[in-house]
């Protein structure tokens, strides 16, 4: 094992993703006008009847209805645009009676033999690469995702193809990086909508064309023949959504900043190959556990509801959220900075640089009763 990590050192460096992410242009403002003109239409100089002025007011009155549906109109459409401002209960309620049968068929795809990956692959598969030289991947394909704006289930996808590929085929360290940006090609070709995103000229040119298409169209062909075309599938991602909705409440500053804290947690969790041997769901209700710990430590972050909800009793997750508690204080995975940089980000709320205790307290395993 230790030849292995010294080789991680002699391996060839990743390209990194070259330049700065750039914002989003702000949508245009538009001034409604009185008329086309601009400005009021000019009085007559004859005195107006009284007829002549009730026309006049009930087509001033029907000209600021128009406008106001306008207006109204408008504002619809930015609130569909904006997920935040979407009326996520009426959502809720549309899939409530479903809820059960969703979550059931979720846990027995996650446990099909043939979506997990083998936990000790390394030891039994893999001689020429590493469990440090797969964490170094992972925190470069989390670069190239950001800088694509890819959405989060596509990383976790990516990786989930990364496992179960190594589980099944010997890869060179050359070949490594391969995989990777294929994985992620093939990921966003299932989870994501706009073409430009598919285009395996862009995963050529993130590798500084170390590949060519040729070999990224090989790889392809090879991992969608490991994965038997199986591409979807539930991840720590998939759950933390159930999870997290199952405890919302409060403030929609303190909700935001939940779900920012989980997902760093569920993404710092690619990084550790030991992750690999829990199913997803597990995964996901000890990020729920460390994030809801980290924002209030003086409270026992676990209780009946979330047992409930997530199917976990507290004591069952102990060797999980340990885990996931370590690659939060850098114990494990130190040198990876691309995920703890990322959430720095006051879009995400700087959830990477909150202070987490170094010590869950004992009574906080204990299960619940009440």
């Amino acid at each position: 094992m230790e030849s292995n990590e010294n080789a991680a050192h002699s391996a060839p460096p990743l390209r990194r993703p070259r330049g700065k992410r750039k914002a989003l242009a702000e949508l245009p403002t538009y001034e409604w006008r009185k008329n086309t003109h601009g400005g009021s239409a000019p009085r007559t100089s004859k005195p107006r009847t009284r007829s002549a002025a009730r026309a006049e007011a009930e087509a001033e009155e029907a000209r600021k209805a128009q406008e106001d549906e306008k207006v109204a109109s408008g504002a619809d459409v930015a609130r569909l645009r904006d997920p935040k401002r979407q009326d996520a209960g009426a959502a809720q309620a549309a899939v409530a009676p479903y809820l059960g049968d969703i979550d059931r068929y979720l846990r027995s795809l996650e446990v099909e033999p043939l979506r997990r990956p083998c936990p000790d692959y390394f030891q039994k598969i893999q001689k020429d690469i590493s469990a440090k030289m797969r964490a170094v991947l992972v925190d470069w394909l989390v670069e190239v995702a950001d800088e694509f704006k890819l959405q989060a289930e596509t990383l976790y996808l990516a990786v989930s193809y990364i496992d179960l590929f190594l589980t099944m085929n010997v890869v060179t360290r050359d070949k490594l990086q391969l995989l990777g940006v294929t994985a992620l090609l093939v990921a966003a070709k299932y989870e994501e909508i706009e073409t430009f995103k598919m285009k395996v000229k862009k995963y050529t040119d993130i590798t500084d064309h170390a590949y060519t298409k040729k070999q990224v169209v090989k790889m392809e062909a090879d991992l969608l023949k490991s994965l038997n075309f199986k591409t979807g599938g539930p991840t720590v991602a998939t759950f933390l959504r159930q999870f997290i909705a199952s405890c919302r409440g409060g403030s929609r500053t303190s909700s935001e900043k939940l779900e920012s804290m989980c997902s760093y947690l569920a993404e710092l969790s690619l990084l550790d190959c030991d992750c690999i041997s829990y199913l997803p769901s597990v995964v996901a209700a000890a990020c729920l556990f460390v994030a809801r710990f980290t924002i209030c430590p003086m409270t026992n972050p676990w209780n009946l509801k979330l047992q409930y909800n997530t199917g976990y009793k507290v004591f069952d997750l102990q060797k999980p959220i340990s885990v996931i508690h370590e690659l939060q204080l850098s114990i494990r995975c130190p040198d990876q900075k691309a995920i703890r940089e990322k959430y720095e980000d006051p879009r995400f709320g700087s959830v990477s640089t909150m202070v987490s205790p170094r010590q869950i307290p004992a009574s906080f395993f204990e299960d619940r009763n009440t």
